[in-house]
């Protein structure tokens, strides 16, 4: 065990230091309480064993401090030449797990530390299994708010993500923007090429948004389907029209083939914009409502393209 060992008498300080290192422990000395509350989240120990009278802050002190300051259990017991069953209680209720009378007996003192690497033992396994139960359960958490297909967000997440979004922006009184877009002529891509290659095609769309939206304050989410969405803080109608060419710059580049396009011979999208400077009581449906509709004027118009919500939209019939 790691042992951090702490007692002013240099004599009986040396002294038990080195029994302990003939039983095989690895010891940190300190001749003072606040020297030993110095070491200890550098030294990381297993136990300690604290002196009770010091100079300055007691042993009864130092205990206080660490089981406050460190709340992960670590044992701690007491050294002292009175036994009086008053100074053991105080030490128990201070925080100590065990009290040693000295000069400390070499067998008592072995069967102490043999118990105490028994613990040890057992919490250093206790904390590997839960640690690797937190791992686990990132994972889960992770798997859980994202698209099994395309790695991007789902839309549950996206959900999530957009009512946070519309509350803190609607507190600091600042824009963000939505982009709801749709792969043109998706339906003859899989119909020609088969749902395998429509697949590989989602998912290259998404890795190029991930590639393309990654800051903080950008969300990439599949919508359903062949759609999906990014939200973008602190961004207003402007700025959105400039994520939306970006868009489309980065989909030319990638020219995925689509000889079955109507408006090219590789796959475009077509993108719905809106922005708006929430009041923090909109609904992540109200925006996508709009950006939806944003859309279906962009297919109308040709496709290929991006068009921004405006409010006579809703006065349109589809």
């Amino acid at each position: 065990m790691k042992i951090l060992l702490v007692d002013d008498v240099q004599m009986e300080r040396m002294q038990l230091a080195i029994r302990l290192k003939q039983l095989g422990h690895v010891v940190e000395m300190a001749e003072s309480g606040r020297q030993a509350l110095e070491l200890y989240p550098q030294f990381e120990p297993d136990l300690v064993l604290l002196d009770i009278t010091m100079p300055e802050m007691d042993g009864f002190e130092v205990a206080c401090k660490i089981r406050e300051h460190y709340p992960e259990w670590i044992p701690i017991i007491f050294l002292s030449s009175h036994d009086a069953p008053e100074i053991i209680a105080n030490a128990i209720e201070s925080g100590g797990d065990d009290y040693l009378v000295k000069p400390v007996d070499k067998l008592v003192l072995r069967a102490k530390l043999t118990a105490m690497q028994r613990i040890a033992f057992m919490r250093n396994q206790l904390n590997k299994k839960t640690l690797a139960l937190a791992r686990v359960n990132q994972e889960l958490e992770r798997l859980a708010s994202e698209d099994g297909l395309t790695k991007v967000r789902n839309r549950r997440d996206v959900d999530k993500k957009l009512s946070e979004m519309i509350s803190v922006h609607g507190r600091h009184s600042v824009a963000l923007a939505v982009i709801l877009l749709d792969v043109d002529f998706f339906k003859p891509y899989n119909d020609n090429y088969g749902h395998i290659q429509g697949d590989q095609c989602l998912i290259q769309i998404a890795a190029t948004l991930k590639e393309q939206f990654s800051r903080n304050g950008e969300v990439v989410g599949r919508y359903g389907g062949e759609e999906f969405v990014i939200l973008l803080g602190h961004s207003d109608v402007y700025q959105a029209e400039l994520q939306a060419e970006r868009i489309k710059s980065a989909l030319e580049k990638q020219a995925i083939t689509h000889e079955f396009s109507q408006v090219s011979q590789c796959v475009t999208v077509s993108q719905g914009l809106v922005s708006i400077q929430p009041n923090g009581r909109e609904t992540p449906d109200q925006l996508y409502h709009m950006a939806d509709k944003a859309l279906y004027q962009a297919k109308r118009q040709g496709r290929n393209r991006y068009v921004v919500y405006d409010p006579s939209m809703e006065l349109q019939e589809n």
